[in-house]
């Protein structure tokens, strides 16, 4: 059974990019969001969306399975997913 993974990021941002980085070379299939690429109501749902799982809205906030992960922190991601 694999888990459901979706992440919320900043096109900008090198954590972002690292956590992108890391569950690519993992081949682990995700929902990826970079929320500043967006405008208006979509920009508007997807900050909402990220505001239920991390109120501080920041970067990346990944959701994976149950568990929410704020920021790049592989060991947290690594556990999540069972790697």
């Amino acid at each position: 059974m694999s888990l459901k993974v979706k992440i919320f990021t900043l096109s900008t941002c090198s954590h972002c990019k690292a956590a992108k980085k890391f569950l690519n070379d993992n081949n682990i299939s995700y929902d990826s969001t970079d929320v500043d690429l967006l405008e208006g109501s979509q920009r508007e749902a997807a900050l909402n969306e990220v505001i239920q799982y991390n109120p501080q809205r920041s970067f990346p906030t990944l959701i994976i399975g149950d568990k929410v992960i704020i920021g790049f922190k592989e060991n947290d991601i690594r556990e999540a997913l069972k790697l």
